[in-house]
This record gives structure tokens, sequence and C-alpha cells, in this order.
């Protein structure tokens, strides 16, 4: 009787740990990284395994879930976005600060130019809102904050005396529900590209294209141009040179503040995308991020030739400012070439200070680089990479004090003339 109990015991106690065992496999795994980890690096099914685990405990627990089902619906979108990365070829990048960003786009004039608004109307402009002008100066498309502080497009005709019609708000584009800012039109006068920060946004801004339609008298509803142009961080100006066959465009992903990163491509005919089927796992995430531009360096003489064509649009456009740089001296004195300071001081300290003007910028360039590569590292390789980005904040810190303190002694010396 004994033995037989006994048996039955071991038989209970087995089934019970298969069953157990079997209810164990049969839940998933979830990822062992955190939510934002999941998202910085794209890994999107990651993200909703992660997503969905959290509104199940919610509502075991009764609570309100609207905020976790909010990301998941933008989390379809994203990852809609991500299955149709656009093959691009990226040529180079740079790191400005925000304020100098259009000063590093050289655009062939017969493409129309860039400005400031404040610098358009002599109009005072604290959010940085930008106009495109057409070659012929005879059409400005512009952003401008309502009184409600929103940004929106807006269009005014020049004449020939210099005056111009009435703002007009560029018809089935600006709704002055969301901020839209940084437009650019293409030679073809109907289309335009400009960011825009609202609900069909990946990250803050986003760039958006639309085409006007002369029979409506309206543009057509704008569309996200999607991955790699745009991310989960703020994508602002979307240029194309259609004469010399290249574009930029800007992005803050990954960038301390007040810097952005400017990426010059080579624009498609027409849109290509990337087949996710065909790339190995994490290539599509890592296109869509721009993790490295020599990743799509695959034709080296077109790569050659578009480096060519962007050495031509420098010197085209040193050649029209006749301009090294702009110092400003004083309010009425404004300096353009090394051979306008009259100091012997002040020249000594302006050799000193565009090499640390360049010093900044290999320093911004390395921290943008590492500050890319971070995310994707090993936890070592993390710690030792964070020790290399805290020395080269330190050095930006040190370089931006001696530049302010140079240009102090450079006005000081000129003045003091």
């Amino acid at each position: 009787m004994k033995r037989i109990l006994t048996l039955l015991c071991m038989f209970v106690l087995v089934t019970s740990m298969q069953a157990q065992k079997k209810k164990a496999i049969s839940q998933p795994r979830l990822p062992q990284i955190t939510l934002e980890e999941a998202l910085a690096q794209y890994d999107f099914d990651s993200a909703e395994k992660l997503l969905n685990n959290e509104i199940a405990t919610l509502k075991k627990r009764k609570q309100p879930t609207l905020q976790q089902e909010s990301k998941l619906q933008w989390l379809h979108k994203a990852q809609i976005k991500l299955n149709a990365v656009e093959r691009v070829t990226f040529v180079d990048s740079l790191v400005v600060l925000r304020q100098d960003v259009l000063s590093h786009i050289h655009l062939n004039p017969e493409c129309g130019s860039l400005h400031h608004l404040a610098d358009v109307f002599h109009v005072t402009d604290t959010l940085d809102c930008t106009a495109f002008k057409s070659e012929m100066g005879d059409q400005v498309f512009f952003a401008q904050p309502d009184n409600q502080g929103s940004i929106s497009l807006y269009m005014r005709d020049i004449y020939g005396d210099g005056s111009s019609s009435d703002a007009i708000l560029l018809n089935g584009i600006s709704n002055g529900e969301e901020h839209q800012n940084y437009p650019f039109m293409l030679t073809d006068g109907t289309t335009i590209y400009f960011a825009a920060q609202g609900a069909e946004s990946l990250g803050g801004y986003d760039i958006f294209m639309s085409r006007y339609d002369a029979d409506e008298h309206r543009f057509l509803t704008p569309e996200n141009i999607g991955m790699p142009f745009n991310s989960l961080a703020n994508d602002y100006l979307y240029v194309i040179d259609e004469l010399n066959h290249l574009g930029w465009f800007v992005t803050d992903r990954n960038m301390p503040a007040d810097s952005v990163c400017i990426y010059t491509f080579i624009p498609n005919e027409t849109r290509q995308v990337y087949v996710p089927e065909e790339m190995e796992p994490g290539m599509l995430r890592e296109r869509a991020r721009i993790t490295s531009i020599r990743d799509t360096w695959t034709d080296e003489q077109t790569l050659r030739a578009a480096q060519f064509r962007i050495r031509e649009a420098m010197a085209t456009k040193q050649a029209e400012t006749d301009s090294e740089f702009d110092f400003v001296v004083t309010d009425n004195r404004v300096y353009h070439r090394h051979s306008d300071f009259r100091s012997d001081i002040a020249q000594k300290h302006f050799d000193s200070w565009l090499y640390a003007k360049s010093e900044l910028e290999k320093t911004r360039r390395t921290l943008a680089r590492l500050r890319q590569n971070y995310h994707q590292a090993t936890a070592s390789q993390r710690q030792q990479m964070t020790g290399e980005i805290l020395s080269l904040e330190q050095s930006e810190e040190t370089l931006l004090g001696k530049i302010k303190q140079l240009e102090k002694d450079m006005r000081k010396a000129e003045i003091g003339l």
C-alpha cells in the first residue's frame, strides 16, 4: 500500500513539474533590453513585445492603458516606415551649430536661395523661422508664428519695386494645429518640402513633401518622406540642388543641444527602397539610423563624382560672396577677409581663432560619431566610450571658451586703433 502511495505521489509531482514546464515554455520571453533602448536601436519588434507585456500587466491591475495603446499605434507606423527605408548614398556629414546651418548649404542660385526670416522681412524672430526665395526673387515661401505661437507656412509675391503682397497661408498644408518650418521649393514651382511637428511625425519635426494642384488651387495632403531622412529625433531641412544633383538634409539625432548634423546625399530620380528580406538582421535598422555613411558607398565612381560636385559648389559660392568669413567687430563694421584686420595683434589672435574653430569642428565630428555608435555598443565598449565622450565634451567647452575670449581680444585690438 505504501509503495502504491509513493508511486502515486511521484506521478503527481512529475505531472505538476511537466505542466509548469509547458506553461513556462508557452509564455513568450521578453527582450533583455528596456523600451527606451529598443526604440533607440529601432528594434520595434522588441519594443512591441515590451509594450504588450506592459499593457497586459496594467489590465490585470485594472489600470489605464491609454498611453501605452497610443505608443503601440505609433510603433506600428514606425514599423511601416522601417520596412520602406529609401536606398540613399550619403556623401558627407558635417556637425555645426543650428544657427549656422544655412551658411553650410551651397545651393546653386538657379535653384533659389535659403534665408532666415529676419533677414528677408526684417522682423524679430525668436523661433528660428526660415524662408525660401525663388530664383527670380519674385516669390518667397516662409514660416511665421501666429498669435498663439503656432508656426505655419505662408507665401508672398515680391514686386519689382521691392514691395510685396499680403502673406497667403499655404492652402492644404497649414492648418494651425502643428508647427511647420524650413520650406524649400523645387524648380518645378509645385513640389515643396518642409518640416512639421504633428500627428504624422515619427519624432519631433519630420520632413514632409507636397505638390500644388493648380486646378484646385491648393496643395495636396503632405506625405512623410520616411526613413532614413526622418527619425525619432528632429529632422529639419531637406534641400535638393537639381542642377548639381546634390541634396542636403539636417537632423539633430544624437547631437548635443544647439548642434545639428548636415548630411549631403545623392538624390534619387525615383524612390528606391531596401528589401528587408534580402538584408542581414539589423542592417536595415542601421541604414534607417544612418549609423555609417560609408556603408552607403556602393559605387566609387558615383561617389567621387558627387564629391567633386560638392567642391565645385563650395568654390562657386565662395567666389560669389568673395568672403572668407563674417566677423562682427562693431554694429557698423563686419570683416570678411584676413586682410581686413588692421591690428597686428588682432591678426595673431585671428590665426589662433581659426585654429580653435577647426579643432572645435573636429571635436564635434568625433563626438557625433561616438554618440551614434554608443547605442549599439556592448557594455564594456560603452564604459570606454563614456570616458571618451566626457573628455571630448570638456574639450568642446574649453574650445568654446577660448574662441569667445579670442573674439573679445580681436575686437578690443581693432577698436583700440
